[in-house]
């Protein structure tokens, strides 16, 4: 398994979901299932794909990840918590699954690699958003997308760790505004927010502008 670079906000972050592993499977209902199932099925991946599960923990969207991509495919399953990628290592997916703990701010894998990152029930935990998603705006390829999920509503999520406190407290998700400003110098574009009570769904794309062709504009006029 493939190590990053970690901060010590990052490593608090780290122990605690660490201490959660035992049950964290338990919290996956037959319902949470089918919504990230759907998702999955309406984001149309390619066959072949690359893709990153930023937040894989113990490999939750991995059997329906794995089905969208198909044996030519790769997905990177990347998670701060060694003890969550040790539990779903131990489920023995595919050998196209590789798993990496790392900060999502600090990711180790080459510029334009990625043809969709997935966010799925982690986005709020980013210490730092912004430079995160810098960093998957860098590995994506050009017109990849990043998307960030979750199988409850943007208040039901907040409330969640407000009630839960210690160092969950304050990782909430931002409002529509917060979230396109954090994306605004990072060539992310929202193209698709959907709020309902039983879940929550960015698609953001990565937009590269080419730059000006001066080559093929007309010379200044003189007087």
């Amino acid at each position: 398994m493939a190590t990053g670079s970690i901060n010590r906000l990052a490593m608090q972050l780290q122990d605690y979901f660490d201490q959660l592993v035992p049950n964290w499977d338990r919290e996956v209902t037959p319902e949470r299932l089918e919504c990230l199932s759907n998702i999955i099925e309406e984001l149309d991946i390619k066959l072949g794909s690359h893709v990153l599960d930023i937040g894989s923990g113990t490999g939750i969207l991995l059997p329906f990840l794995i089905e969208a991509v198909g044996g030519e495919g790769r997905i990177i399953a990347l998670d701060l918590s060694a003890k969550m990628l040790h539990e779903a290592k131990a489920k023995g997916f595919q050998s196209i699954v590789d798993f990496v703990q790392a900060d999502a701010a600090a990711i180790p894998l080459l510029h334009n690699y990625i043809d969709l990152a997935i966010c799925n029930s982690v986005f709020p935990h980013f210490n730092n958003k912004a430079k995160a998603l810098k960093e998957i705006a860098r590995v994506l390829k050009s017109n990849g997308q990043l998307v960030i999920c979750h199988t409850a509503s943007r208040d039901a999520i907040n409330q969640l760790h407000q009630s839960i406190g210690s160092v969950v407290a304050n990782d909430l998700l931002p409002d529509e505004f917060e979230l396109s400003e954090l994306m605004k110098h990072t060539g992310l574009t929202i193209t698709y927010l959907e709020e309902s009570p039983k879940r929550y769904l960015v698609i953001a794309k990565k937009v590269v502008r080419s730059p000006p062709n001066w080559r093929n504009r007309s010379p200044p006029v003189s007087f």
